[in-house]
């Protein structure tokens, strides 16, 4: 069966046939079924390639004005938002993903490439002519990274934010579901636009109070008893709030940030405690192998903590101990500061060789 997304594009690239009547696109194509649209459905090297003409053709295709309740543009790295232009005046979606990344995915799209060309200039008019309508559904907004990373209190994207907010504040009172409290709750607003600390920055263009998933609100302060893990949290891998019910939360060995357990994909090889990939990728406060590619905390590879100390200050070497001793028996290791570091696995293989030997010894001996 075809994803959603192909559906649409398969219906769309029908009517582009010139040898194909309209009617040909039967509603057994496209589906009636449309609440949520994640291009995430589809292969990345197919979402990379998509344009802003062919999201607009899908939405229209697919009537999304009066049947889409979640959209995400997951992979869509190459549109402007031109192509949203269909949802213009929506009165039933419930919460639009611009970030371009997938669920459980980090944040940060640039990595050395040039920055998606998705623009608020584009984006910013369509979205004001949805909250603009009385009984507007919208409940939570993911922004691109591009713009949330330029925090200015004079751009288009900041006076979009305030006007969001008051959308949001004229709706009526909203409170938390564990503790009954009125939110947002002290100085946060349903989308951050602080600029003026740290945490403001870092987080500034994040929704408040709803996780991403079911959209349920609470505060931060309220904790499930059971586990003694906040009913809500912030990831600081994907940057989207979760409740308990839909993504539990861990921290992280090194960096000691929450992150949702479905964006760990890491963990120390020798505790198996999760990493985050932020400090996997910044090589913060864990070491990677470059042989084996196993990952240690910085509580497992610091030199006279235990006996997995890695970087070797003569030769450089920037390995894990089981790859230095393999190298050692296969004589292809020589640096004597490494060999220091591996005289405990030299002693256990001597024991166990030992062992192994005194064994044979009893076994010919009963056959004898």
């Amino acid at each position: 069966f075809l994803a959603a997304p192909s559906r649409a594009l398969f219906a769309v690239a029908l009517d582009e046939n010139p040898a194909a009547l309209p009617n040909e696109r039967s509603s057994a194509i496209v589906g009636s079924q449309w609440d949520i649209l994640d291009f995430g459905d589809i292969g990345k090297e197919l979402a990379v390639k998509l344009s802003d003409a062919h999201i607009e053709k899908v939405l229209t295709c697919i009537d999304a004005v009066n049947n889409v309740k979640r959209l995400k543009l997951t992979n869509c790295v190459n549109i402007t938002g031109a192509g949203l232009e269909p949802l213009r005046r929506s009165l039933i979606i419930e919460q639009i993903d611009l970030s371009l990344v997938g669920d459980h995915q980090n944040y940060y799209l640039h990595y050395g490439r040039p920055w998606p060309p998705i623009s608020c200039a584009h984006v910013l008019p369509i979205l004001d002519s949805i909250i603009e309508r009385e009984g507007c559904a919208l409940m939570h907004l993911q922004f691109p990274f591009v713009w949330r990373e330029r925090a200015s209190g004079c751009s288009q994207f900041h006076a979009f934010m305030l006007r969001y907010n008051q959308m949001r504040g004229n709706r009526g009172e909203v409170v938390c579901l564990e503790c009954n409290s009125r939110l947002p709750a002290g100085q946060n607003q349903w989308i951050n636009f602080g600029i003026s600390s740290l945490h403001g920055r870092l987080h500034y263009g994040t929704q408040n109070h709803t996780c991403y998933d079911c959209f349920k609100h609470y505060c931060y302060s309220c904790e499930n008893v059971g586990e003694l893990i906040r009913m809500l949290a912030c990831c600081e891998i994907c940057k989207r709030d979760y409740c308990t019910d839909c993504s539990k939360m861990h921290v992280c060995r090194c960096c000691s940030h929450n992150a949702c357990n479905d964006c760990y994909k890491h963990e120390c090889h020798k505790c198996n405690e999760k990493i985050c990939l932020n400090c996997v990728e910044g090589h913060e406060d864990c070491y990677q192998c470059e042989e084996c590619d196993r990952l240690f905390c910085s509580e497992c590879s610091d030199p006279g903590v235990t006996d997995f100390s890695r970087n070797c200050g003569v030769c450089h070497d920037i390995s894990c101990d089981d790859c230095r001793f393999r190298r050692f028996q296969l004589g292809q290791h020589e640096c004597a500061e490494c060999i220091k570091t591996i005289v405990p696995l030299v002693a256990d293989e001597y024991k166990r060789l030992r062992q192994e030997n005194e064994q044979l010894k009893l076994e010919l001996k009963s056959k004898s």
